[in-house]
């Protein structure tokens, strides 16, 4: 018995059945172009009755396009240990799978030049630090880019999407001076980062206004802020401090095991809460109050903004605010 291989379905096929010409169906199809409602619809419709399948890879030879998106984040795939990294890439990955797109981990030595041109449509930088050669090639790349969060002072920009820190932890500071506080300190990320940058300026103009002492201790961004010693070190800086603040959840549980340590009760003598939220802190003893930075959202709003400017010609706005939303929990109940 022969068997007859059926015909493949192509995209003059389609064209064919919607009335259209084929560079029609073709933007429809792929989102591009000027296409009414009504035509990429009945284009679609079309599709799918004949069982269309595009041909990626000759799609892409034929566009230069290779429907990828290119994550680069840090240290590469230590960061993922914590939460916030792996939340920031599922709402990448959700947004560029929903498109048909697919995300690039790149290669991410801080410390070394790229070898190579990375074969990607796009590119999100994910926290980007002052001292990273590689983000400075991407951004000299000629290739879209998408920073998630701000650039830290002296570094190339690029269109931004951020959290709006500001507000946010000026409503942290102002919850905790309700309760009592007087005499913050901030263990924050140092100036290689631009959202160390941004927690110190808006913490010391906070401090400033109410005549309050802005006491500081800077760690390195790329630890991971993973250091015991932290806020150890941050509290014989200062150690009548009423209110600690910390960059993040390894820095939380570490202090109130300090806390203790000096015969503190976290949450009564001393409050302590984290400018980054996780899941952990909600079941700590006490729980942390913290600022959950959404960061699903955010990797989702940089990878949509970089695939409407890709499909849609949409320019990429040069800063978008996402909110940040205060979790207050027992850790800043009272003193």
């Amino acid at each position: 018995m022969s068997c007859v291989k059926s015909k493949q379905v192509t995209l003059a096929d389609v064209a064919r059945a919607a009335g259209v010409s084929p560079s029609t169906a073709s933007e429809a199809l792929t989102g591009r172009g000027r296409v009414s409602q009504a035509t990429r619809a009945a284009i679609r419709e079309a599709a799918l009755s004949l069982g269309y399948r595009p041909n990626g890879l000759a799609r892409g030879l034929r566009t230069g396009r290779t429907f990828s998106i290119g994550l680069h984040q840090l240290a590469g795939a230590d960061r993922f240990a914590a939460q916030y990294t792996r939340e920031f890439a599922a709402g990448a990955i959700e947004v560029v799978h929903r498109a048909d797109y697919d995300l690039t981990l790149l290669a991410t030595d801080t410390g070394q030049p790229r070898a190579r041109q990375p074969q990607v449509d796009g590119i999100i930088i994910a926290d980007p630090i002052a001292n990273d050669i590689r983000a400075r090639d991407l951004l000299e790349s000629g290739i879209p880019v998408v920073a998630g969060e701000y650039y830290p002072l002296g570094m190339p920009a690029s269109p931004v999407i951020a959290v709006d820190h500001a507000t946010a932890l000026r409503a942290l500071l102002d919850h905790a001076h309700e309760r009592g506080a007087r005499r913050p300190l901030l263990v924050g990320p140092d100036g290689n980062s631009g959202w160390g940058t941004m927690l110190h300026a808006v913490y010391s103009a906070w401090c400033a206004e109410r005549d309050l002492t802005a006491a500081y201790r800077a760690v390195d961004f790329m630890a991971g802020f993973s250091v015991d010693g932290v806020p150890r070190a941050a509290l014989e800086a200062r150690p009548d401090a009423d209110l600690l603040l910390v960059p993040g959840e390894a820095v939380a549980i570490a202090a109130l095991d300090a806390l203790r340590e000096r015969g503190l009760e976290p949450g009564r003598d001393v409050l302590i809460a984290s400018c980054a939220d996780a899941t952990v802190l909600a079941h700590t003893r006490p729980a942390v109050t913290a600022i959950d930075l959404g960061p699903r959202e955010l990797g989702a709003a940089c990878a949509a903004a970089l695939i409407a400017h890709l499909n849609e010609g949409t320019p990429l706005v040069p800063l978008t605010l996402l909110p940040g939303t205060l979790i207050k929990r027992a850790s800043t109940a009272r003193l």
